[in-house]
């Protein structure tokens, strides 16, 4: 019950991707591009002209060019496609290319943020800071805070997940405390193969756990646990676990994860596990980003949900994922 990287990246026909926009209008300006277009690698290319230009300035209308479309139906297309708009889709990775320069280069935050297309340090300074919370400055002291935030490149396996394989707007849930029991270990990001190992040892030693409450297991990300040693080159802590009604005995190895109640942000991932790692790239890449003016991301662990409708035999199914929000106008 994990992800691994993706292999093999089938296309999105134009067919499929007809019956995934919300109106006519929407549609009759994709097929007014032409009967024999595969949206999806006109769209790949464009990014991939975008990604080869993020230290020199480029317009809209220069990559939509690329794409071979008008501007003005590039920009629907894009959206649709991705959830955001190419403008927010080029800040936001010039910015993560940013924190990369800043963690592993010793170029001054002016120079970066020149080579990140902004005009003075001090507007690059309160876009970093909007996008991941904290200074460019304190972003370089305090190492690998923020890693999660980073957004990564769009390829077709994630456009063709994005229209296939996840909700892009999440339905919000209101949850009680919870209890599991579980085996962890601290975890870089992108460790999914590490996570899988972790599963597949647990499942052998889910049957030590008492109390269980039936029906679900949870995979929970925790930024740190009073248990657990962080390594080295690692940068939060992650568990296999199961839900308890009461805690009356921890088998040996394994530690106790406290949920508190809350407000979460719930997206269903669906298909194969392989392609999970596309649901949390968006989750924590644009729809959080996109969304902080609304929602802050609340303290306490994220975590995934296995039910019923998750088949492990094959590691396909629908699977949960699970985001403490706070929301600063209105109640969720």
């Amino acid at each position: 019950m994990s992800a691994r990287d993706v292999a093999g990246k089938p296309l999105l026909t134009k067919y499929n991707f007809a019956r995934k926009v919300k109106n006519v209008s929407d549609l009759r300006c994709i097929l007014e591009i032409g009967e024999q277009m595969d949206y999806t690698e006109r769209i790949q290319a464009a990014i991939d002209f975008i990604e080869s230009h993020l230290e020199t300035e480029i317009t809209p209308s220069k990559v939509a060019s690329v794409a071979g479309f008008s501007e003005y139906h590039f920009h629907r297309i894009f959206q649709t496609m991705l959830g955001e708009s190419v403008a927010d889709y080029m800040r936001k990775r010039r910015l993560s290319e940013a924190a990369r320069m800043l963690k592993q280069t010793a170029a001054n935050i002016r120079e970066i943020a020149f080579k990140s297309q902004f005009e003075t340090q001090e507007s690059f300074t309160r876009s970093f800071k909007k996008m991941f919370g904290v200074s460019p400055l304190q972003y370089r002291k305090g190492g690998n805070l923020i890693s999660s935030y980073h957004k990564k490149k769009v390829d077709q396996d994630m456009m063709k997940h994005l229209q296939e394989g996840l909700t892009l707007q999440p339905r919000f849930e209101h949850k009680e405390k919870d209890l599991a029991i579980g085996m962890a270990d601290s975890d870089a990001e992108g460790s999914f193969k590490q996570f899988e190992q972790l599963w597949n040892i647990f499942q052998d030693r889910m049957h030590e756990i008492e109390n269980v409450k039936p029906g679900y297991a949870l995979g929970i990300c925790m930024a740190s646990h009073p248990d657990i040693i962080i390594k080295s080159d690692t940068t939060f802590v992650y568990a296999a676990a199961l839900p308890v009604s009461k805690i009356e005995r921890v088998p040996p190895d394994m530690v106790v994860i406290e949920i508190p109640s809350g407000d979460y942000a719930v997206f269903t991932h669906k298909g194969s596990l392989d392609n999970l790692p596309h649901t949390v790239n968006y989750v924590w890449g644009t729809w959080i980003p996109k969304n902080m003016e609304k929602y802050q991301h609340a303290d306490g662990p994220d975590f995934e949900l296995y039910d019923s409708r998750f088949e492990p035999q094959t590691r396909s199914g629908e699977i949960d994922i699970y985001i403490p929000v706070t929301r600063s106008d209105t109640k969720i």
